[in-house]
């Protein structure tokens, strides 16, 4: 009995030795897989971080993407980070990196290798991980609806042009197939650049022929600044292409564009009001000092074209039922009797806008001061309204406002955007080419994938 008793005990000592060499063998392993695991991880995030950072500069004329890539992936993961090897000539870590100019992709792949503690037993010493990682900059359309009005002269527009090109340029890598466009604005609206690709020389000699002059056309600007970008909103948002409208002004918008009939005929063109000297343009406390241009200019022309009829300006400032002289109901009654007089009807106050308050839409001569600020409402009202209907778009705008409270509206401008992360004001021309540059990064980091 007792030879009996002592031979199970022998045999619990050598299955019990045979249990913790497996358990610590297993423990070992898990130490193993639960640093090889971990090492994998951050080497992916780190091969992710400069692929990222690579496909965002992938157009910088600046910097190297791939040499950046490398940088970035280093950075997220040094020599013997997480017990890894640190001999350069056996694991240590290291990267590699290449772009595809054709599909503007970076990639970035990373190796390493990590002690092993079970391995060891075995005679393997490092375990090799590997990882990689891709990031492409999706296609983009922008257009740059900028500022020509004549406040903008001298310094201004000289720093404008500078700023603008440099954004311009900032993209000149992917231009073969990236898509960009130029509208700019005064007293009329025009586009100067349709939207395309290999767009940089013509861009850049487009903004700097730029002079300024005029009032300032803010709703038809965005109407034909926005028009220029294709409607993406019925395609699925992973398969949209992302499309950007920047927006620059340095004043309060002074004119607008509307349909108007004058002695019978029904007129597209564009009414200005006009501010005394040191005055600015539709503000409250200055409408005493503005008057209604008496000229329809017409909205593709220079800014100095306007309609005529016969002998006669089309007058906008005069309201009525825009009938001829023969059969309009505005009549100019003295003690001689009654003669027509010239009269144009504004159709905008047959719109959703609504007559001016306490008139009706074929009111004759309706006085300037009550015509004036309804008029630089709806200067206001149509380029928000305008800047909305892109936005409903999924068109992302950027607004950047040059001057003081004086000078623009920053609540108005800040409703044009696509909410004040996307609006930037600066009080002096100087400072346009950091924000445009800003601008332009941001726009890169939110192509990456």
């Amino acid at each position: 009995m007792k030879t009996t008793l002592s031979n199970e005990k022998g045999g619990i000592l050598i299955i019990f030795a045979l249990l913790l060499f497996v358990i610590i063998g297993f423990t070992a392993l898990a130490v193993d897989v639960g640093r090889w695991y971990t090492v994998r991880s951050e080497l992916s995030k780190s091969v992710d971080a400069g692929a990222l950072a690579g496909a965002n500069n992938i157009s910088n004329p600046y910097l190297d993407p791939v040499e950046l890539s490398k940088e970035f992936a280093r950075a997220n993961f040094s020599v013997g980070y997480l017990m890894t090897d640190t001999d350069t000539n056996r694991g240590a870590v290291s990267f590699d990196a290449s772009k595809n100019a054709n599909d503007h992709t970076i990639t970035v792949t990373g190796t390493v290798s990590s002690p092993g503690n079970l391995a060891s037993l075995f005679g393997i010493e490092w375990i090799a991980t590997a990882a990689s990682g891709v990031a492409k900059k999706n296609k983009v359309e922008i257009m740059l609806v900028l500022d020509r009005s004549g406040s903008m002269s001298g310094t201004k527009i000289a720093d404008l042009k500078t700023a603008a090109t440099k954004f311009v340029s900032f993209f000149e890598e992917t231009q073969s197939e990236d898509k960009m466009g130029l509208a700019s604005f005064a007293t009329t609206a025009r586009v100067d650049v349709n939207l395309g690709t290999n767009y940089v020389t013509t861009m850049n000699t487009k903004i700097n022929a730029m002079s300024a002059s005029g009032g300032t056309n803010t709703e038809d600007s965005l109407a034909k600044g926005g028009a220029q970008l294709p409607d993406y909103s019925g395609v699925p948002g992973d398969q949209r292409i992302q499309q950007y409208l920047i927006f620059f002004s340095d004043g309060m918008p002074t004119a607008l564009r509307d349909s108007f009939k004058f002695n019978n005929t029904v007129y597209d063109g564009v009414v200005v009001g006009q501010g005394s000297s040191g005055h600015a343009n539709c503000r409250t406390s200055d409408y005493a000092y503005m008057s209604i241009a008496n000229y329809l200019y017409q909205p593709d022309g220079n800014g100095s074209t306007y309609y005529t009829s016969g002998s006669n300006t089309v007058d906008p400032a005069t309201t009525g039922d825009g009938k001829s002289t023969a059969t309009t109901s505005c009549k100019n009654c003295n003690y001689w009797g009654c003669t027509s007089y010239l009269n144009t009807k504004w159709y905008l106050f047959e719109s959703s806008l609504g007559p001016v308050s306490g008139y009706s839409s074929e009111s004759c001569s309706i006085p300037t001061n009550k015509l004036i600020p309804y008029f630089c409402q709806a200067a206001k009202t149509l380029a928000q309204q305008n800047a909305q209907s892109l936005k409903n778009r999924y068109v992302k705008i950027y607004v950047i406002g040059l001057g003081t409270g004086t000078e623009i509206d920053q609540n108005f401008l800040t409703s044009l955007s696509s909410g004040s992360d996307y609006a930037y004001f600066t009080p002096t021309s100087s400072e346009l080419e950091a924000i445009f540059q800003k601008i332009a990064k941001e726009i890169k980091l939110r192509l990456i994938q």
